[in-house]
């Protein structure tokens, strides 16, 4: 019959149970809301798991658009950067600061007329994966794809590579205590220009 859903019960179909009373389904933050109450330990690990990712993303915007302050605040006091398996390339809260220093002083723009510069990196961070290994600790990666601003040529691939995380929570905040950088693959012509390294 027009206007029916055929298998669907009258009340589901007009919102109104025998009596006229409305059922208002539950959906979005409500059901978290609801989710959170019942299951707590539940609610605690999706909180977690999403403080964490908003820390990976937080990474990128704060390398290239943020403080050196910025930057370093994102990891503990003797955070650390390495690679897979091998060397720390950076340590400490002073080496980190040093490190987006450096990086927003030798990745610039050509000046524009009026003698002004930009930074001309940008990280773009997805596929973030979290795995909670204790209360106060947890791993996790991402990939990241670093695009150059290359002038006339436009916004061009420089490197994709991935993250391999480690966070600890500290003072209610999570934090990044180590982060090894696996490249997978770059623009060499590309990384020679800028002496990417």
């Amino acid at each position: 019959m027009r206007g029916r859903m055929p298998g669907r019960p009258k009340a589901w179909r007009t919102g109104k149970q025998p009596g006229g009373r409305m059922v208002r389904p539950i959906l979005g933050a409500g059901a978290m809301a609801l989710a959170m109450l019942a299951f707590p330990a539940r609610a605690s690990e999706i909180e977690d798991r999403f403080l964490i990712m908003e820390l990976m993303d937080r990474y990128g915007v704060a390398h290239d658009y943020g403080t050196p302050a910025d930057y370093a605040d994102l990891f503990t006091a003797d955070g650390e950067i390495g690679l897979p398996g091998g060397p720390v390339l950076v340590k400490g809260r002073a080496a980190l600061e040093a490190q987006a220093v450096r990086d927003h002083e030798r990745y610039r723009t050509a000046p524009a007329a009026d003698g002004s510069t930009k930074f001309l990196m940008r990280h773009i961070v997805t596929n973030r994966v979290v795995e909670l290994t204790g209360a106060d600790s947890a791993k996790g990666s991402s990939y990241v794809i670093t695009m150059i601003d290359d002038g006339p040529g436009g916004a061009r691939i420089l490197s994709f590579a991935r993250y391999h995380d480690s966070y600890v929570r500290e003072g209610g905040r999570w934090l990044i205590a180590r982060r090894d950088i696996e490249l997978d693959f770059g623009d060499q012509e590309l990384a020679a220009k800028y002496g990417f390294r």
